[in-house]
């Protein structure tokens, strides 16, 4: 509080401000010089800096022109099950693409027999309806003439 302190004492006209308030900044001022006790400033606690990465490259011996050599067994059984793990699964996706499209004949055939034999039906009662009809009228033609 030492530079609040100067700066009360120092750079502020008081003597233009109400009693009142020339009070106040009097027992203000007293306050501060009473209590005399001196902190320590805050210092944020020290952080270890983060290390940056490095990034050194793995050497890999070329032995023979496009093959490379070195490597765990167990990172290239590794490799080599990834590539068969890809491999199956295009596979099963393919499988089942094909059972999609099989399935979808399948319905699509049995819709159209469903709606062949649907028209049949219905040509079928129409044209007996078309001959009721015929015989109907024949016969009221007869019994007219009579």
């Amino acid at each position: 509080m030492h530079p609040v302190r100067i700066l009360l004492a120092q750079h502020v006209p008081v003597k233009e401000y109400p009693e009142k308030m020339q009070e106040w900044y009097h027992s203000a001022l007293k306050e501060l010089e009473n209590k005399v006790k001196h902190y320590t400033p805050l210092i944020c606690e020290k952080k270890k800096p983060v290390p940056l990465k490095q990034y050194t490259p793995k050497i890999v011996k070329v032995l023979e022109f496009g093959r490379k050599q070195g490597g765990s067994k167990k990172e290239q059984e590794r490799k080599q099950l990834i590539r068969k793990h890809k491999r199956e699964l295009k596979g099963a996706i393919r499988e089942i693409r094909k059972d999609n499209q099989f399935l979808a004949r399948m319905q699509l055939s049995e819709i159209m027999e469903r709606d062949s034999a649907r028209k049949r039906k219905v040509k079928e009662l129409l044209g007996s309806l078309a001959t009721q009809e015929g015989e109907w009228k024949a016969m009221k033609r007869k019994k007219g003439k009579n």
